[in-house]
């Protein structure tokens, strides 16, 4: 008797488990490495805002020259320099962005003009690395002849500010005439009145 009982049990338990076969069971949730993977790549492919916040630096931009001419009531500053490949699809993408120099106290303190006006960076086009912008202010008052003497002969310290498209400063370099021939790997001497030299 048992095994007549048995028998039709055990067909039973076998159609229960055909009919179990068509359900599916709660998706598996993904390894914690997995997980991760797939974040990062939406939050990659996602747009991110672009910034210029601390892209204008060495190597990707780099003050080749740096030459003032001023007369009694005016001021041109020529800037040539280079960026990097990285930079230029940057700016390819971004779009606006200015140049201003602040100029030296000796200077504005007689001219009332403390810096220029922003001036529109040129636009990456075909695959140009090295530029050039001028940039130039003027004033009603005469400077004195030993000023312009000065600034012709580069005596004087300007500041280059780098301004994204909203004109707030991404970069600011101080004394952007010197730029060119400063060397962050070897640090600078300063050479004091006394003719000693510290580090």
């Amino acid at each position: 008797m048992s095994k007549k009982f048995f028998h039709p049990l055990f067909i039973c338990f076998l159609l229960l488990a055909a009919c179990e076969r068509g359900h599916d069971p709660a998706p598996v949730a993904p390894h914690p490495v997995e997980k991760a993977k797939q974040e990062h790549e939406k939050a990659e492919t996602e747009q991110k805002p672009l910034s210029l916040e601390q892209k204008f630096l060495p190597p990707h931009f780099l003050v080749n020259q740096f030459i003032a001419k001023a007369t009694s009531r005016s001021i041109e500053l020529t800037i040539h320099y280079t960026i990097s490949e990285q930079l230029y699809r940057l700016l390819e993408q971004y779009r606006d962005y200015y140049f201003v120099i602040q100029y030296p106290e000796e200077l504005s303190r007689l001219t009332h003009v403390d810096r220029s006006n922003a001036v529109k960076g040129p636009l990456p086009a075909n695959g140009q690395l090295s530029y050039t912008i001028t940039i130039s202010s003027t004033w009603t008052n005469d400077i004195p002849k030993d000023l312009i003497n000065r600034i012709n002969h580069g005596d004087l310290r300007y500041n280059l500010l780098i301004l994204d498209k909203e004109r707030f400063p991404v970069h600011i370099f101080n004394d952007v005439q010197w730029y060119q021939s400063f060397d962050p790997n070897k640090g600078s001497s300063v050479i004091s009145e006394d003719g000693g030299a510290r580090k």
